[in-house]
């Protein structure tokens, strides 16, 4: 007889539980503690150690996400960077610039991805132009800015696991 828990998934050291745990909060971040016992069979005060566990061990963040738009951000950009300095160097330098919301690091022909946001078009150019070209380091910068988003799909862990 093998010892091997079935509903543990030692990759993400999750279970079962915790990865239903998580599916539910992606879908709303706001559900009571009783919701969520009541969903996966645990009692409220289960269900809220749990939660913390996933909290303390940065398996989930519950964080508001606002739409771009509905805070004036109208104007996105996603820039490839191709660096001849210090990678590290050159992206907390541009990490620092107001509208940059994430910055990838890669391997690949650009070794940098930033995505900007701005007001308008104006601003998105201003930021893009007068700051983030001027960074000492970057010898390639390309733009490709966002007419509209066909698909945004945030929820990441327990994808795979439920079928999304």
């Amino acid at each position: 007889m093998s010892n091997v828990d079935p509903t543990f998934d030692s990759a993400s050291g999750l279970d079962q539980v915790d990865l239903k745990l998580v599916r539910l909060l992606e879908q709303d971040g706001r559900m009571s503690y009783a919701d969520l016992s009541e969903a996966v069979g645990l009692t409220p005060g289960g269900a809220r150690a749990r939660v913390k566990r996933l909290r303390e061990r940065n398996v989930i963040q519950v964080i508001g996400v606002p739409s771009p738009a509905a805070v004036g951000l109208n104007s996105i950009a996603s820039l490839q960077i191709e660096v001849s300095g210090d990678i590290d160097e050159i992206a907390d330098t541009i990490s620092q610039f107001e509208g940059v919301r994430y910055i990838v690091l890669g391997s690949g022909r650009f070794s940098m991805l930033v995505e900007v946001y701005a007001a308008n078009h104006s601003e998105l150019f201003s930021i893009i132009n007068r700051k983030i070209r001027k960074v000492s380091g970057i010898s390639r910068l390309e733009t490709f800015v966002y007419d509209s988003v066909h698909t945004h799909e945030p929820f990441f862990p327990a994808k795979q696991q439920y079928g999304r």
